[in-house]
């Protein structure tokens, strides 16, 4: 059962009544759009109109009452893109982005309101490895590597990390397990010898796992300093291989299980490769977009 619903997008600032006066000027002049959004009810408020107001959680002076009638929106189209395998994005307006330079999560909400946050963006992501099954690779339109780089997103935007992971690898169920080996694969091959990410084609694409990009337009920043503090003190070789031999256990009678278990045999004889990815992926992750290492 999915941990995320309207419910749990609305409750994290609360009820809240639809403005009755718009005074909030629009970043790029379409006013109108923002009267349209008050109007709205806060679940049905079409993503193209996000547009609009995603740019202006970036730039703008926000009102607050309109701000609590849609940011639950905003919730939403971060919850169904990633549901989807799609960057929080429409058009050229990037809700992490926005969430980052407008300061957001520390200006416009209170302590329990962010912290209601950052428990959706856990639960959220946990919605989503949960149904990751078949180390299915590509498919039309959609990438294998879509939901990596959300968790790297998330990396940049709030100290949840700690959170996330633990809940993730302990991979008590197979959409767990099946994530878990996939991520992993990125330490223990180099590109062209991962069984699951198939070598990058100009025709067919492809390629990764790529475990230090992110979905998002921000190259201004890297992970937060206590994400990279856990990964840090977690990831290691032999958590890597134990957790390799407890997810091809999990899927032992799934038809994942013979590909997780190739890959927790094989892992075990790379442990100093695994040790060398491992300080590769943190150190990219602690470093600008502009500045990381290309990952192969």
């Amino acid at each position: 059962m999915a941990r995320i619903d309207k419910l749990r997008m609305r409750a994290v600032l609360g009820d809240a009544p639809k403005p009755v006066v718009v005074w909030q000027q629009q970043f790029d002049g379409f006013n109108e759009t923002l009267h349209e959004l008050a109007r709205s009810d806060w679940d049905q408020i079409p993503e193209v109109h996000l547009w609009e107001y995603i740019h202006d959680l970036a730039y703008q002076r926000l009102q607050p009452d309109l701000f609590r009638h849609v940011f639950p929106a905003c919730l939403k189209f971060w919850y169904d893109t990633l549901m989807r395998d799609e960057g929080a994005e429409y058009g050229d307006a990037d809700l992490h982005y926005a969430l980052l330079h407008g300061e957001i999560l520390s200006k416009m909400l209170d302590d329990a309101e962010r912290q209601r946050a950052h428990d959706f963006f856990t639960d959220g992501f946990l919605d989503r490895i949960e149904i990751e099954r078949g180390f299915r690779y590509e498919r039309p339109g959609r990438s294998a590597n879509a939901w990596i780089f959300r968790l790297n997103s998330i990396g940049l935007v709030a100290p949840i990390i700690p959170e996330i992971w633990p809940a993730w690898w302990n991979v008590d169920s197979p959409g767990k397990a099946v994530s878990a080996v996939m991520y992993a694969t990125g330490l223990v091959y180099l590109g062209g010898e991962n069984p699951i990410y198939q070598v990058w084609t100009r025709e067919k694409g492809g390629g990764g796992p790529y475990l230090t990009e992110w979905d998002c337009s921000v190259f201004d920043r890297a992970w937060l300093e206590e994400n990279i503090a856990f990964l840090r003190a977690t990831l290691t070789p032999a958590y890597v291989l134990e957790r390799l031999d407890t997810a091809a256990t999990v899927l032992a009678h799934e038809p994942e299980g013979e590909m997780a278990r190739r890959i927790s045999h094989e892992a075990a004889d790379r442990t100093t490769l695994i040790e060398m990815r491992i300080a590769d992926l943190l150190a990219n992750l602690a470093r600008f977009d502009s500045a990381k290492d290309r990952w192969l």
